[in-house]
């Protein structure tokens, strides 16, 4: 398995350093670029081809901060993309479900600037899950930034749904 944050020449910590991310990405794609092995033969061009579709998997799993979680508990051997995951939190969980009956709530109001006001809320909070997901990771403490993980999916569905409210509103 191809480590990708050596690929792109980073140190394997997080968060990643975006704009060095981006140069090393860009510079790769001009070095592996195809039109570059017009030349080549067969087995040349597609050994190219199998690289440059890794640089941008890579590229594409690096730059978002979730994926790019995931992929790094992945090199500490947990296999995170596992979508049957439990949550031992019963605070969280109930949380969740108070959150999903105030999204009912609100949906059944058809009131825009409560649902944008609710989709500033759960954004927030996912991103303090997400600052807890990096404290967990910075003291290898793995088990609790792999739980981190789980509850940012919860998050991340609820916000889809909310998107989903708001799109809904706005073709009204």
């Amino acid at each position: 398995m191809i480590n990708y944050f050596e690929l792109f020449q980073l140190p394997i910590q997080l968060p990643i350093d975006s704009g060095q991310l981006t140069a090393n990405y860009q510079q790769l794609q001009r070095q592996y670029h195809p039109d570059n092995f017009a030349n080549a033969n067969d087995n040349e061009k597609v050994a190219i081809i199998q690289k440059s579709a890794m640089i941008n998997d890579g590229y594409q799993t690096l730059k978002n901060p979730i994926k790019a979680a995931e992929y790094f508990l992945s090199l500490q051997g947990f296999d995170v993309a596992i979508e049957q995951n439990i949550i031992h939190d019963a605070d969280f969980l109930m949380e969740q479900f108070s959150l999903r009956e105030k999204l009912d709530d609100i949906e059944n109001q058809n009131n825009i600037d409560l649902l944008d006001d609710f989709h500033s809320e759960i954004s927030h909070r996912k991103k303090q899950v997400y600052h807890q997901l990096l404290q967990h990771m910075s003291q290898q403490d793995w088990q609790s930034a792999v739980n981190q993980i789980y509850k940012i999916r919860y998050l991340a569905r609820l916000i889809e749904q909310i998107e989903k409210l708001q799109d809904k509103q706005f073709a009204l």
